[in-house]
């Protein structure tokens, strides 16, 4: 997976349009994105935070949310949780066929409290941890179960999320158009000096104004988006190119060595050099590499 002006792109690795994933991974963060899938996460250890539609919320442990298709939704750093996700896209599942009747229920992104919505909860969590055991072990016929459970869940939601919290997404449109045009050009001018003043000056935007609409819609700082843009290039570059370390640090937009190696530290878990030898390890094992900071 990856993620191209706000959009997760190559989110199902194979021809089955579902995912089910337990993340234990302490330090996860994921920065804001939207796709079409339907993704339901939940906070199985510890409370974990979650940005939807620019608002910051904290799950406590338990709490489930059901994030509609288009809502633009990211996970900052919740120290110690762990979570479920499962995310699957009901237009390949359904061939593009949707239930008319049904899809205003299905198209609202709603909180489902442990302790507030107890009936409602205590189905979908069911559910949820029916799905983890089935694709913990996948066997002929563990995808008809786990699609089974999709659709149960569906009709959980439709009959009974009355009572449960709506998560509006009020100027969303707006707000991805707005800071669309933003990502874009970071993405295509990652390698020069970027500046938050000098990018909004460009696009007419005070710099108080820019840095709360970074925060606000995607979660992280400017300065650390912009990080993350450019420690993806070059953690491509590691693994594909045979550039030296020094080189791809400054060709991916780095004014130093030592800034290059923590930030690519910081954001992947090892440094550059440990990255290339373990990225072309896998390789030569022939079993590919995997981005520990992906979900």
């Amino acid at each position: 997976m990856h993620i191209e002006n706000l959009v997760e792109m190559d989110m199902f690795p194979e021809p089955f349009p579902v995912r089910v994933i337990y993340n234990r991974d302490k330090k996860f963060t994921y920065p804001s994105h939207w796709h079409n899938a339907i993704e339901i996460a939940v906070a199985a250890k510890k409370s974990s935070g979650i940005v939807i539609n620019n608002r910051l919320y904290t799950l406590e442990e338990g709490d489930i949310v059901y994030i509609s298709g288009g809502d633009i939704h990211g996970y900052p750093l919740s120290p110690g949780s762990e979570r479920i996700f499962i995310i699957f896209d009901l237009n390949q599942l359904n061939n593009g066929n949707i239930f008319h009747e049904e899809y205003p229920y299905i198209s609202k992104t709603i909180l489902i409290k442990k302790d507030v919505n107890t009936e409602l909860h205590s189905q979908v969590y069911r559910l949820i941890e029916e799905m983890l055991k089935e694709a913990s072990n996948i066997v002929l016929g563990s995808r008809f179960s786990i699609l089974s459970k999709i659709y149960e869940i569906l009709a959980v939601i439709v009959k009974g999320s009355n009572g449960a919290m709506e998560l509006k997404s009020e100027g969303r449109k707006d707000l991805l158009y707005r800071i669309g045009q933003v990502v874009e050009y970071m993405e295509n001018n990652y390698m020069e000096q970027i500046t938050l003043s000098d990018t909004a000056e460009k696009f007419g935007f005070s710099e108080h104004y820019l840095s709360r609409l970074f925060k606000r819609v995607l979660g992280v700082p400017f300065r650390q988006y912009l990080n993350i843009i450019r420690i993806k290039h070059a953690s491509e570059s590691i693994i594909l190119n045979k550039e030296s370390i020094s080189d791809i640090a400054f060709n991916c937009g780095f004014n130093s060595i030592s800034t290059f190696n923590r930030t690519f530290r910081e954001i992947k878990g090892c440094t550059p050099l440990q990255y290339r030898k373990m990225q072309w390890n896998h390789q030569n094992d022939g079993k590919g590499g995997q981005d520990e900071k992906q979900r």
